[in-house]
């Protein structure tokens, strides 16, 4: 039998969490699977051998992306005998007989103030009435954490007995590194310091770095030998923060490295780094305090939506919204090695339940029982 998936988020060669949960789920398929094919479908030819039962297929673009997805997409379901669609997207085509698998990561637009209120009203109407219509088509829906189904449920009014709760993998590459080459050429390509406070990601309004900064201007002076640094894309956002940042005195006690590469090797930043920081207001699932926690790196973490289900008692959870007790508990950890070195254990220890290998398992476990549900 054969399943089709929406291969357009990994043609690019650029990887986003979405991307990488795709190739994961591809590559486990391509090694364990000989009884089926994966027909990848994508709109230009994906640089990637992934085993003798997969297989590209590149549709023609055709005007906007909704017209592919709903018009060019089934038809080439039916010409190329799909028994099985799986989209790692919320959305699934609509015309089509073919049974869907749609996968809804979160409903941030719909949730979060700053989002919903500035999307606009024919976005939200689309978020809200055709992502409805997608999960209702779909015969399972998979997310990647309690916190996001419940938004499913409650936003979409899906029967929680369709949604399947797969969490995100950790890949492979993320563990403590001591390789002093290694460390040595990170630490000099981004100039970083012997002693530093490490935030890793995008400055999204919803990851509330600004929170982060306050909490560090509150304690700065009393650990002149720790700076922090804020990794992520100087983009808009990204230039915002640095303003703010520069305008509260900051200057030279806080680095910026602009964006973080698979080769810029994330997992010796997050080694060389004494305390790892998310203070998030929102998350799906929330990969980089795991990735932290997967090198060794004790972690403070938000203690809202589905931040606690990832970290667990394995770091310390914060209050994103209190710059006080934010900057409280960074204190606590810089002081304490004793303590760093309890949550650098309980750490590494948390991070083996989410490897790549056990959750792809999962993802692929679930979608094999639907294939054989739809014989």
């Amino acid at each position: 039998m054969q399943i089709g998936i929406d291969s357009r988020e990994i043609q690019d060669g650029v990887l986003t969490g979405i991307g990488r949960s795709l190739i994961n789920f591809i590559t486990y398929f391509g090694k364990f699977d000989k009884l089926h094919t994966l027909v990848l479908f994508s709109e230009i030819k994906i640089e990637r051998i992934f085993g003798e039962n997969i297989k590209n297929v590149v549709l023609k673009p055709q005007g906007k992306a909704f017209f592919c997805d709903q018009f060019i997409l089934p038809k080439a379901l039916k010409h190329h005998n799909v028994n099985l669609f799986y989209s790692p997207y919320y959305k699934v085509p609509l015309l089509t007989n073919v049974p869907s698998v749609n996968q809804v990561l979160d409903l941030m637009f719909l949730v979060f103030p700053r989002y919903k209120d500035t999307i606009g009203t024919f976005r939200k109407l689309y978020y809200s009435s055709f992502g409805r219509a997608f999960a209702k088509k779909a015969i399972s829906v998979i997310t990647d954490s309690r916190h996001a189904k419940n938004d499913i449920i409650q936003l979409w009014r899906i029967d929680d007995k369709k949604i399947k709760v797969v969490p995100l993998g950790l890949a492979d590459r993320y563990k403590p590194i001591n390789e002093k080459r290694l460390l040595d050429q990170v630490q000099s390509r981004f100039n970083l310091p012997d002693n530093f406070i490490l935030y890793l990601g995008n400055f999204k309004p919803h990851k509330n770095v600004e929170s982060l900064i306050k909490a560090f201007k509150k304690i700065e002076k009393n650990y002149r030998n720790y700076k922090l640094v804020l990794a992520g894309p100087l983009d808009e956002h990204g230039i915002k923060i640095k303003n703010m940042a520069y305008a509260l005195g900051l200057e030279g006690r806080i680095l910026f490295t602009d964006t973080i590469r698979e080769e810029d090797c994330p997992e010796a930043l997050l080694s060389l780094s004494d305390l790892f920081v998310f203070p998030t207001l929102y998350e799906g699932f929330g990969l980089p305090p795991l990735e932290a926690m997967a090198c060794g790196t004790p972690v403070v973490a938000s203690n809202i939506t589905s931040v606690p289900e990832v970290v667990g008692d394995a770091g310390l959870l914060v209050d994103p919204t209190d710059d006080e007790e934010i900057s409280r508990a960074i204190g606590d950890l810089l002081e304490n090695p004793e303590k760093r070195e309890l949550y650098s254990k309980k750490g590494l220890e948390r991070a083996k339940c989410f490897r790549e290998k056990e959750t792809t398992a999962k993802l692929y476990e679930h979608i094999i029982s639907l294939l054989e549900e739809v014989k």
